[in-house]
């Protein structure tokens, strides 16, 4: 954690700015949600920002705590990252669009943050399970744009999960002219030959009801189990919340 004072001062001295309490100019107009570094730097060299009323165009400056910081006009609040991983319970949605939703994700979240966090990827409202919230503007390219984040859900269908529609499963079928596959999939122990754990890398729970659908299975319950945050790492102080 970051101390309660940044600053030291002596009758001798004057106040002095500890250098971990510096952030680099592009990073901390992404922690604020606003582009990611390289589109920062971008603006940074076209003169849209300005600290201290005056247009700052040194790529490395080091912004300090009390500085102040626009971006075309508009004054930037300092944002530190925050990471969420929500258990969603069924009926709220998860979206990407904008407007008012009812009984949105960010209802269940507002009591541990006061501003919008978008979650990572959207989930329905018969959805249930882990999802991933971040402000962090990197994190969340590199997310979106992973193939390799392994997904883990358990899926209770309409009828049994047979042997050959396990092997189409895996060996892909075609859902809005592109072909997706499910990595592992077998029965749980204990369970019905209805219910059966998946293993999927970046796959959205609407393509994986399609996926379904495609070898003659109606999706009753969709749950994510485990996300796969493991792979990522995460390298600096940050705020964390799990609800």
């Amino acid at each position: 954690m970051k101390p309660d004072s940044i600053y030291s001062q002596t009758k001798a001295s004057k106040p002095s700015v500890k250098k971990t309490d510096t952030v680099r100019l592009n990073k901390f107009l992404s922690n604020a949600g606003l582009c990611s570094r390289r589109e920062a730097d971008e603006h940074i060299a076209m003169g849209l920002v300005h600290v201290n009323g005056k247009i700052m165009t040194e790529m490395g400056y080091q912004v300090k705590p009390n500085d102040e910081v626009k971006f075309d006009g508009s004054r930037i609040q300092k944002t530190p990252p925050v990471y969420l991983l929500l258990n969603k319970p069924k009926g709220f949605v998860a979206t990407s669009q904008s407007g008012v939703t009812s009984k949105s994700v960010q209802e269940l979240i507002s009591s541990a943050v006061k501003t919008k966090i978008p979650p990572i990827g959207e989930m329905g409202r018969p959805m249930t399970g882990l999802l991933f919230f971040t402000n962090d503007e990197e994190l969340r390219k590199k997310l979106n744009k992973s193939i390799s984040i392994p997904m883990v859900y358990k899926v209770v269908l309409d009828k049994n999960v047979t042997t050959e529609m396990m092997k189409q499963l895996k060996q892909g079928q075609l859902v809005f002219e592109k072909t997706y596959k499910i990595t592992a999939i077998s029965h749980v122990d204990g369970k019905t030959k209805k219910e059966v754990g998946i293993e999927v890398h970046s796959i959205s729970p609407s393509i994986i009801v399609k996926l379904f659908a495609a070898v003659g299975l109606t999706v009753i319950l969709i749950d994510r189990v485990v996300f796969g945050l493991s792979l990522i790492h995460i390298s600096e102080p940050t705020r964390q919340a799990e609800i």
